[in-house]
């Protein structure tokens, strides 16, 4: 089967990340899927964006969760774009499957409008299969099924390193991998090299996906395809 490629924050070398010409780059490159990062403002609104504050992307200190819908639309990203819409992005790229990133300032507000928009255009089971969440909180997981029953969830960051550090210490039983899930592995722990086939291997004898955490050029790409992983997460195009 053929690595899934996804894309983080679209290509954002000469775009604004999560902006509309960034995920345009993107899917023009070939991404398979597009991962982005949701927040709402204060009166419903998502929107594509990392970070609360906008001070990164745009130079004010402004946080999202803080505005309402016109004032954060009136800000521009360094390149002139304005921020991405939740509704543009899903109109847009239906052509690509998503990660969408529920950030756990306003993840139940969030959730809540995305459960809105499904109810308003009747995608509500296609959402769960156009997209996988990543959630940081326990809390914000249970808020997603009851939402979204059938949601397919990634493993989130503690999970991750759980399995990863027993695997590498050979304690297979304490790694807790699920059949199915994906699991993310960095290029690098303290020096190790992670992108191997013996230890990608591993995750798979126990029923786990592996995806290449932001491998960094194309070196770190290669040695992710020929360790077997399953997924890559990249910030650059796809090689082949």
């Amino acid at each position: 089967m053929d690595v899934i490629w996804i894309s983080h924050r679209g290509l954002h070398q000469r775009h604004g990340e999560n902006s509309l010409h960034a995920f345009e780059a993107a899917a023009e490159a070939g991404f398979h899927t597009l991962e982005t990062d949701l927040r709402t403002t204060h009166d419903g609104q998502i929107v594509l964006h990392h970070d609360a504050s906008l001070i990164r992307t745009t130079g004010s200190h402004a946080v999202i969760e803080d505005m309402d819908r016109d004032q954060c639309l009136r800000h521009r990203l360094h390149d002139g774009q304005p921020l991405l819409t939740f509704e543009h992005f899903a109109h847009t790229f239906t052509d690509q499957r998503w990660i969408l990133d529920i950030k756990p300032e306003s993840a139940a507000r969030t959730l809540a409008a995305l459960r809105h928009w499904a109810d308003q255009q009747q995608k509500g089971d296609w959402l769960c299969r156009q997209a996988r969440f990543l959630l940081w909180h326990p809390e914000h997981t249970r808020l997603l099924r009851q939402h979204f029953p059938a949601a397919i969830t990634m493993a989130p960051q503690t999970e991750c390193r759980r399995a990863g550090l027993s695997l590498l210490m050979g304690l297979r039983p304490l790694a807790a991998i699920r059949a199915g899930r994906t699991y993310s592995l960095p290029p690098v722990f303290h020096g190790l090299p992670l992108f191997r086939h013996s230890l990608v291997d591993a995750y798979h004898r126990l029923g786990g996906r592996v995806l290449a955490f932001l491998p960094e050029g194309r070196e770190q790409q290669r040695q992710a395809l020929r360790s077997g992983v399953d997924e890559i997460l990249s910030n650059t195009a796809p090689i082949r």
